[in-house]
């Protein structure tokens, strides 16, 4: 998915700005689990490119989360700028209750972990359910 007019959306400065920016894009959940990874420049300009991933696990499995260190190792350098380093946002979506489970919790501490091993800056977790966006973390 691309950003229509990615270089005219305005700066993510702000956790508000960021909560919006994934309300905008993600929204209520649709999906029945996924996970979008949305990314920021050091200047807080978000790359015209969101990645959603499909058929996630129910809980967190070092496999994939492998698999999204090095990706996320890999983009670290091109996401920096004069001003500081880039970061990733990254949005759990399932549908079902908008209580935020057990399973969410371990999402958010494992995506979190996954972010500091790669060396990526974290702009926050956040839950897409039925009812809409919350930020886990």
């Amino acid at each position: 998915m691309s950003i229509p007019n990615a270089a005219d959306a305005p700066l993510l400065l702000t956790d508000a700005d960021v909560l919006q920016r994934v309300i905008d894009l993600v929204g209520a959940a649709a999906a029945v689990r996924q996970l979008w990874l949305m990314f920021v420049d050091g200047d807080g300009r978000q790359a015209p490119v969101v990645v959603p991933i499909a058929d996630m696990p129910r809980r967190p499995q070092d496999g994939p989360l492998e698999g999204l260190s090095r990706i996320l190792a890999g983009l670290r350098g091109e996401l920096d700028t004069d001003l500081g380093p880039g970061s990733v946002i990254l949005t759990l979506e399932r549908v079902g209750v908008d209580t935020v489970l057990p399973a969410d919790r371990e999402w958010a501490a494992a995506l979190a972990l996954t972010c500091e091993q790669a060396g990526m800056a974290l702009r926050g977790v956040f839950l897409s359910t039925s009812g809409g966006v919350r930020r886990l973390g």
